[in-house]
């Protein structure tokens, strides 16, 4: 191969950041913009209609054990398509629901299928790629769920302003479908040995690299992981309430759109800039500098209902999802042997969502008992300063 061709390996991060936006980036960032008009036209209350994100993420859970076990080389493609399929055909249904029963059983249904191609499997990919840079890459991929957020929300605002909510859920399911298939197909491959290749490096790290290889893998390192990654899920389940949030302050759904999309800037000005950071300087220093941003963001939330701070917490806030998606395959990497690697990221990552389907349901009804999202808020600023002691612990064992 020729020094100056193209690695790849870049292709393969465009392939996840297409996947990416299919899945988290459309079932998890363009949804909330839905939930105030389907509450309105059904009359459901607020706990009771959120327990729907509950059970997906309970059903989620249980799939994600199951990734790092049946992808692989040979049953990748299958996978993603049957997924693509079923997660588009799932969440169209919702167009003909009246009953609250209903979304609960789309949801269950829904994450079975979702879990098995949300970001674990696109970290395995970006690592199986990347012996180097996989900071940068990974990043790059999991921006796309944030760039995605920025494009499709003020589209759904447009869409339910002019056609209704129905129609904009019709576009997400198509979109997904579009999105996953082909780049599975034509383009994405599951390991350099697929194309005879070997992985991306840089230069010549492989000492550096070796080095690595040796970490710990102790379980109080893993327990501790486990924990701190829960709780940056946990952060991240007020996206799904900022919507109502804001409609609680009395503005419309053109400023929830806002909002909403300065939240996915965060989310994909994140991605990009954390992944390239996480590289230099390590996930530690990273995730303390922008845990602090995150802070900054829920103070703006409990305390003031200006528009331009509300804006503001929303691109700040927007980077707990990149944390979230990030530090599960960074964290994997620096941390524990290449063999456990997948195994970690699986068991984490299903932990991570369990637990943050308890959160949102439990954010969900404080909002139902107190009429305010304020207690909440400053729960979420604590768990913000215990994230910041964990991760100074992660690093000192090391």
């Amino acid at each position: 191969m020729r020094r100056n061709k193209i690695h790849y390996a870049w292709v393969i991060m465009i392939c996840c950041f297409l996947l990416q936006a299919a899945t988290t980036g459309i079932f998890n960032n363009c949804v909330s913009l839905y939930n105030p008009l389907i509450l309105k036209e059904f009359g459901f209350s607020n706990g009771a209609f959120s327990a729907t994100m509950t059970i997906r993420s309970f059903v989620s859970s249980a799939s994600l054990i199951l990734v790092s076990r049946v992808f692989n080389k040979k049953t990748y493609k299958l996978i993603y398509v049957i997924c693509a399929a079923m997660c588009s055909l799932i969440f169209v249904s919702q167009i003909f629901y009246t009953k609250l029963w209903q979304w609960y059983v789309e949801n269950a249904l829904l994450g079975f299928f979702l879990g098995f191609i949300l970001t674990v499997p696109l970290n395995m990919m970006i690592q199986n790629w990347f012996k180097d840079s996989s900071g940068l890459a990974l990043g790059f991929a999991m921006a796309a769920s944030g760039l995605c957020g920025v494009v499709v929300n003020p589209l759904s605002s447009f869409m339910i302003s002019n056609y209704g909510w129905r129609s904009g859920i019709i576009m997400l399911g198509v979109l997904c479908f579009v999105l996953i298939v082909p780049t599975i197909l034509f383009f994405a491959k599951w390991t350099p040995e697929e194309k005879g290749m070997e992985p991306y490096v840089s230069s010549d790290k492989d000492k550096e690299d070796t080095e690595k290889e040796k970490l710990s893998d102790e379980r109080s390192l893993i327990l501790m992981t486990i924990i701190e990654i829960t709780i940056i899920y946990c952060i991240t389940q007020y996206t799904y309430s900022i919507s109502v949030f804001i409609d609680s302050l009395g503005y419309d759904v053109s400023f929830a759109a806002l909002v909403t999309s300065a939240i996915m800037l965060g989310n994909l000005i994140g991605k990009v800039l954390l992944g390239g950071l996480v590289d230099r300087y390590g996930s530690f220093k990273v995730t303390n500098i922008t845990t602090v941003l995150i802070a900054l963001s829920f103070i703006f939330f409990a305390f003031f209902k200006m528009k331009i701070l509300l804006a503001a917490g929303g691109l700040f806030y927007g980077m707990s999802m990149s944390l979230a998606s990030l530090l599960p395959g960074v964290l994997a990497k620096e941390c524990f042997y290449p063999d456990i690697r997948g195994a970690v990221m699986s068991k984490t990552t299903s932990i991570a969502t369990l637990a943050a389907a308890l959160f949102y349901l439990g954010v969900s009804y404080s909002y139902d008992l107190f009429g305010s999202f304020r207690i909440s808020f400053l729960l979420a600023l604590l768990l913000c300063v215990i994230t910041i002691v964990l991760s100074k612990k992660i690093e000192r064992q090391m």
